[in-house]
C-alpha cells in the first residue's frame, strides 16, 4: 500500500482503493476524482465495487448546490454524513453510467447551481466534515484529502467494495482486486503525514 502511487493515479483520472482500517469499518472503497469522472469509471465502480456510489463534497459546495444532510436518528456509529441524493436535470436518463457521470461532473462546475438538479436523484451525496480527517477518519474526508494532496480540485467519488457473496470485502479480497485490476491501494492513515503539507500540484481542475 502506497499513498504516492495513489496520488499519481488519482491525478490522472484513475481509480484507487482506500481502506479505512481494521479498527474502524474495515472497509475498502473505490475512489476517484469527480472532475475526471467518465462513464467507464462509474461503470467500473458499479461492477467491481457494487456498494453505494457517492459523490463526496465539502460543506461549502453542498450549500451552493442546495444539498442538505438527510435526517438522522443518530444511531449510525460512524455518523455517515449522507446528503440528499441528486440527479442532473437535463432530461436524460439519470440512473445510467452516463447519467450518473454527468451528475457527478456537474457538481464540480462552479457555474452549476441548485436549480440544475432534482432531488432526490440517483447519485448519493456525502458532506465532508469541515475539519476533514482531523475531525473524522472516514472515506468521505479521505478522498477529499487525497485530492488536495494530489492537487486535483473538486469533489471525490467513493463506492464501497463488496465481495462475491455481497458482504463487505476483507483485506485479502481488496488486495486481490487491487492486483487483478492494477488499482493501487492505500489506507486512510497513510494520509496522516500529509495533513499539514501543501498540495503537490496547484491549479489542476
Amino acid at each position: 500500500m502506497t499513498v504516492n502511487a495513489c496520488i499519481e493515479q488519482i491525478r490522472i483520472g484513475r481509480p484507487v482503493i482506500i481502506f479505512d482500517g481494521a479498527d474502524r469499518e474495515a472497509e475498502g472503497d473505490i475512489a476517484f476524482a469527480a472532475t475526471l469522472c467518465t462513464p467507464a469509471l462509474v461503470n467500473l465502480a458499479l461492477t467491481i465495487a457494487r456498494g453505494v456510489l457517492c459523490v463526496s463534497m465539502p460543506e461549502d459546495r453542498a450549500r451552493q448546490l442546495g444539498v442538505r444532510r438527510l435526517p438522522s436518528n443518530n444511531s449510525d456509529k460512524y455518523l455517515t454524513p449522507f446528503g440528499m441524493p441528486i440527479s442532473l436535470n437535463d432530461g436524460k436518463p439519470s440512473v445510467s453510467a452516463v447519467g450518473r457521470c454527468n451528475t457527478i461532473l456537474a457538481t464540480c462546475n462552479a457555474s452549476v447551481q441548485e436549480d440544475a438538479f432534482y432531488m432526490p436523484g440517483h447519485v448519493s451525496t456525502l458532506i465532508a466534515h469541515k475539519d476533514g480527517l482531523r475531525a473524522r477518519r472516514g472515506h468521505t474526508e479521505g478522498v477529499l484529502e487525497l485530492l488536495r494532496v494530489a492537487g486535483v480540485q473538486g469533489n471525490g467519488v467513493v463506492c464501497e467494495i463488496l465481495n462475491e457473496s455481497g458482504e463487505i470485502a476483507d483485506l485479502a479480497h481488496l488486495k486481490r482486486l487491487s492486483e487483478k485490476h492494477a488499482i493501487p491501494m492505500m489506507t486512510i492513515d497513510d494520509l496522516q503525514p500529509w495533513l499539514s503539507t501543501p498540495s503537490v500540484v496547484r491549479g489542476m481542475v
